[in-house]
């Protein structure tokens, strides 16, 4: 496997964007459909049944990105409505959170993370480096078929994602990953938060939305709640809320002890910088719950190797993104400017 990914460059409007995705990623976009049939815990009808829902959602609220995601679906020749499961993986998911590592630094305007996820999807993921008609240009890793995830745009605003769960679940709306797209297409963080937060309903995670200017919200959503975390300078969120909590803690170990271990590396900083952030992410102290995490199962899935598969750093100032296929343990950082 070739330690980089994957670079596609996007541009025009929003038919445009979707048929280059399309083309360019068609073999992959069926792969990582075929890899999310395995995964949704519940029955495919009951899934294009809510995907449905997704698309009517979707396009009344984005038009462009509606027109972005029908022109890749059929680019690829692959059913519209899998597309928009790929855009709500994370709600159709909703598993025990065992993954991502977030972190944010405010007076550095520096944002990352680990994504962990199924050795799987390290082999299917890219970055698109994407370019509007207007200029506005945005990088984001994310995977095929979906139009958004961690990422950064050129005014400087970032966003990161944690995979967090609720109990009696049902979701709806606007799948997490249009919304995701949506932060990046922003140009501001105020244009951002007005766009999203009428929205966030009927998703379950935990975004993290910063800018040059040093503004860092995080905004927990479970379901038909949301929360809206004060952000210190030097700041972690795992896989827990931390703020209204439904569950018990004690059945999550593996999110405690990565956001314990997190928050005490934090306590040690002397001096914020890229290099402390890359420390933190690829930190195996705690050998049963490392921050960067070993090979791991979520034990009600099959065929399932999860791990590290990349490090996220993204500096909102100097407008670089920084990131690792593969752990950041093992494999380099390459730096993208904007």
């Amino acid at each position: 496997m070739d330690q980089y990914f994957p670079v596609l460059k996007i541009q025009g409007g929003p038919e445009d964007r979707g048929r280059q995705q399309g083309q360019l990623l068609k073999q992959r976009i069926h792969k990582t459909i075929k890899f999310y049939k395995k995964q949704f815990l519940i029955p495919e009808a009951e899934v294009l049944k809510i995907t449905k829902e997704f698309r009517r959602a979707t396009k009344a609220f984005q038009e462009d990105l509606y027109l972005e995601i029908e022109a890749m679906a059929q680019a690829a020749e692959a059913e519209p409505l899998w597309i928009y499961a790929l855009n709500g993986r994370t709600e159709l998911l909703n598993l025990n959170p065992m993954e991502c590592t977030t972190l944010a630094f405010r007076k550095e305007k520096l944002i990352g993370q680990n994504w962990d996820w199924d050795l799987e999807v390290e082999e299917l993921a890219v970055i698109l480096d994407i370019e509007k008609e207007d200029g506005h240009r945005i990088i984001t890793m994310t995977e095929p078929g979906m139009i958004g995830k961690i990422g950064m745009n050129h005014c400087g605003l970032g966003v990161c994602l944690n995979f967090m769960s609720i109990e009696e679940y049902q979701p709806y709306g606007i799948p997490l990953h249009v919304i995701l797209r949506t932060i990046l297409d922003s140009k501001t963080m105020e244009e951002a938060l007005s766009l999203i937060e009428p929205h966030l309903m009927g998703k379950v995670g935990n975004i993290l939305i910063a800018d040059q200017t040093g503004k860092v919200e995080d905004i927990e959503i479970g379901g038909d709640e949301v929360f809206s975390i004060p952000v210190e300078d030097l700041f972690a969120h795992t896989n827990h809320f931390l703020t209204k909590v439904d569950y018990d803690l004690q059945l999550f170990p593996n999110t405690m002890g990565r956001y314990r271990r997190a928050k005490e590396l934090l306590q040690m900083i002397d001096e914020p910088s890229i290099q402390s952030m890359k420390d933190i992410l690829r930190d195996r102290a705690d050998e049963e719950h490392p921050i960067c995490r070993k090979r791991f199962s979520h034990p009600w899935l099959t065929d399932d190797t999860s791990m590290t598969v990349t490090s996220i750093i993204m500096d909102l100032e100097r407008l670089q993104f920084h990131i690792t296929r593969g752990n950041p343990f093992d494999n380099p950082f390459s730096t993208f400017d904007l």
